[in-house]
């Protein structure tokens, strides 16, 4: 039981990992510190498990900050969204990934210079090369390639730039000139390894029609690029996605497989170790994913266990399993996959017996105890299983899928006993037909019915009127809520009913100490989610009366830009946006010098330390001047900006003062291709000003000064920038009728969000395409 708890803390560590705050030099000291306590307290075990838990905890973040390369001029990133194109030499490090209209390639750099240059430099780190679709590159091929690196964009509902940073890649070649260069650059052994598999995917393609070809090709070799869309809808559709992905499942096949057969074969002792072998072989063989690892460590673990005469606790493998893919890879642990896999393996250790002897208590009155116990092994293998798998994975799959599958618990009983001969049958005849491929066609003839009964069922089941329902995005709290009750009264049920109490915790306590572990595990993922995305942020915050505007720059860093006349509205405001472990603010920005604008920033520096003060307004009034002498009384530093100046934040985004005048300043906030203009502190004057100059354009997002009001946005003004999204900062139920109908009328054609109506307002970029949401949308 110990070990779990070490394993949670660790993995609880690598979670908080990625949060700004602490700092890797903070975590070390945390985990120094209390290392120490432990020894201090080491005659008394429930305090010093404590601290070992918090002392490993702080390793694990630290793991994960020391995981995270540095992104500078010696990397290939560096040469990113130059607009220049770039060469490149390097070797291909992973099997290519051929699809309809190109081959991905998997290139660790060597060299790397502009096209025009003379001279390659050193260069170093993973770049996605998109290749020729008629090219035939194979692992360990030494390539040059041209082309324009660009940075992985993002999308609405999937950050494909996370998904590669995950395994290392923070560049991308989508359009590419390759030469090869050289063969045979990389790891004899693992070239071997692949060209088998290739060799094996070959076989089958000219053993097998398609769909059956493809489908067998995902289950035996991990290869799913060439499933047919239909097909991979049909499986998204009924839940039973992890027929095609590699996992706990085919690991489970082939460990049985190879153990019995060595065993006979070798022995006892030399079959198990042929076995660990030949599991790692297959791993590497189908691609070596998350889900896959997760299972053969298990697997080999269990192996273990049985030859040192240890009882095979599968809890305690889980655990160990995963705290030694994060100690390799950190980032494993956002791996939809891992998750998955984990959370089935999990809900299989913890549920299916119960599930199993539930069902076998219910049928004893009716049946003879033989044929009870043998009933519930065929129902609890197809359907109980299912079931108790799908306890722990159904709010990650609707969190992730937006959808929930309904008719998995009928699919997968039906499919499920088919799997076993699919892979058995089809890895004979794959390995006899690359021997020779007339020996493996009877085999396929064997094979191919039932690989075509597991996609018409899945079709099938797809096209029931009721085979799922679709969700909108799932919020975290409710994922964290579920698992909390799932656990915490898991728990309290086993206290109950075994009368035992786990001993680190008080006899009442029990249930409550796992839901709060649960919770905490919660609070971490919150934090890993509140990590940087390497977006551009600007929210409107709802502050009532006055405006107030937080900005979050792609690294993560946070800048307020005024702060509304009520410090109690605006400190609600900050702690519901900021992340939730990062209760700082790097800059403060005055834009404007009202008191409305102004008054609820005092005090703010006492609840939301701040790291510099930017004044782009004249000094003026109370608030003002508290203000300044608030924040140079902490020892921060005081600076002025005046129209011109431009604050660089990161990632090839500025933010510009453009115009400013004795009551505040206009500002230009601008992400690659994407403009916005901060207006809120503009009074007539400047935007008379602005206009005369002719210097306006075209923008994505304006914020309009004084809440709308005529007076200040007039006809031209908003010709002039003709924004997609206007953003009103204005308090519900003013006095002065805010927004004015007469603006309103103006931006018939653009999409208005004010926050009387809409709350705060929250602007996402990744410097070409733009997402919107708001606290209330209509």
């Amino acid at each position: 039981m110990r070990l779990l708890w070490l394993v949670l803390a660790w993995i609880v560590g690598i979670a908080l990992g990625p949060s700004p705050q602490p700092t890797t030099f903070e975590w070390a000291v945390i985990a120094v510190l209390a290392l120490l306590a432990s020894i201090a307290f080491r005659r008394q075990s429930r305090y010093r498990l404590l601290f070992i838990c918090l002392s490993l905890l702080a390793v694990g973040a630290v793991r994960y900050k020391s995981s995270q390369p540095e992104l500078g001029p010696g990397h290939a990133s560096a040469y990113n969204d130059t607009g220049h194109r770039i060469r490149l030499t390097g070797v291909v490090v992973a099997p290519p990934d051929s699809r309809e209209t190109y081959v991905g390639l998997r290139v660790r750099t060597e060299t790397a210079s502009e096209v025009a240059a003379d001279q390659m430099r050193p260069a170093e780190g993973l770049v996605l090369v998109n290749a020729d679709a008629f090219g035939e590159w194979a692992y360990g091929d030494r390539v040059e390639a041209i082309g324009a690196l660009e940075t992985p964009p993002v999308f609405e509902t999937f950050s494909y730039r996370d998904y590669l940073a995950r395994q290392g890649i923070y560049s991308v070649m989508r359009t590419a000139s390759v030469t090869r260069l050289a063969v045979n650059q990389a790891n004899p052994i693992l070239q071997a390894i692949f060209a088998l598999r290739q060799r094996g995917l070959e076989t089958i393609l000219r053993l097998y029609p398609d769909p059956e070809a493809s489908l067998l090709s995902g289950i035996l070799l991990g290869i799913e690029s060439g499933i047919p869309t239909r097909v991979e809808e049909a499986f998204n559709e009924t839940g039973t996605t992890h027929i095609i992905a590699i996992s706990g499942f085919n690991i489970t096949i082939v460990a049985s497989v190879f153990v019995s057969g060595l065993g006979r074969w070798l022995g006892a002792r030399r079959g198990a170790w042929a076995a660990a072998l030949a599991i790692a072989i297959y791993t590497i063989f189908v691609g070596a994913g998350a889900s896959v690892i997760r299972a053969a460590v298990m697997a080999g673990l269990a192996l273990l266990a049985r030859r040192i005469g240890r009882r095979d606790d599968a809890l305690i493998s889980l655990g160990a399993a995963s705290a030694l893919m994060t100690l390799v890879n950190p980032t494993a642990l956002w791996d939809v996959g891992f998750q998955l896999s984990f959370a089935a393996t999990l809900g299989l250790v913890l549920y299916a017996d119960p599930l199993k002897a539930w069902f076998v208590a219910r049928v004893l009155s009716r049946l003879p105890k033989p044929q009870a116990e043998k009933l519930g092994g065929i129902v609890g293998e197809f359907v109980l299983f299912t079931l108790a798998a799908q306890l722990t994975t159904l709010p990650l799959s609707a969190y992730y899928f937006h959808r929930i599958p309904l008719v998995a618990l009928i699919a997968n009983p039906v499919i499920l006993p088919a799997q076993p001969a699919v892979m058995i049958l089809g890895g004979i005849s794959a390995m006899a037909g690359s021997i020779w491929l007339p020996l493996g066609r009877p085999l396929a003839w064997l094979t191919w019915p039932f690989v075509a009964f597991t996609i018409r069922a899945v079709e099938f089941f797809a096209g029931w009127p009721l085979a799922g329902i679709e969700l909108g995005r799932l919020a975290l709290p409710i994922v964290s809520g579920y698992y909390l009750i799932l656990f915490g009264g898991t728990a309290a049920y086993r206290a109950i009913a075994t009368r035992r109490l786990e001993w680190i915790l008080p006899r009442p306590l029990v249930g409550f100490g796992l839901a709060g572990l649960a919770l905490f595990s919660g609070l971490a993922w919150r934090a890993a989610v509140d990590q940087p995305d390497g977006m551009l942020h600007l929210t409107v915050l709802d502050v009532g009366s006055g405006d107030a505007t937080l900005i979050e720059s792609p690294s993560g860093r946070f800048m307020l830009i005024n702060g509304g006349s009520s410090t109690i509205a605006l400190s609600d405001a900050l702690g519901r946006r900021l992340p939730l472990f990062y209760r700082a603010l790097d800059v403060v920005l005055v834009a404007g010098n009202s008191e409305d604008q102004l008054a609820g920033l005092a005090g703010v520096p006492g609840r939301f330390p701040i790291g510099a003060l930017v004044l782009a307004a004249p000094p003026s009034g109370r608030a003002y001047t508290a203000l300044v002498e608030e924040v140079t009384q902490a020892g921060r530093p005081v600076t002025t900006m005046v129209p011109g100046q431009v604050i660089d934040l990161g990632q090839g985004a500025t933010l510009e003062v453009i115009a400013g005048d004795d009551h505040g300043s206009v500002l230009q906030l601008v992400h690659g291709r994407w403009r916005a203009v901060l207006a809120q502190s503009a009074d007539p004057p400047l935007v008379a000003q602005l206009l005369k100059s002719g210097e306006l354009s075209e923008v994505q997002v304006l914020v309009l000064p004084d809440g709308g009001f005529a007076g200040v946005n007039p006809p031209a003004w908003l010709d002039a920038l003709r924004p997609q999204l206007a953003l009103i900062s204005v308090e519900a139920g003013n006095r002065r009728g805010l927004p004015s109908p007469v603006v309103l009328d103006h931006l018939a054609e653009t999409t208005v969000l004010r926050t009387d109506v809409n709350g705060w307002i929250r602007v996402s970029t990744d410097g070409e395409s733009m997402w919107t949401e708001a606290e209330r949308l209509p």
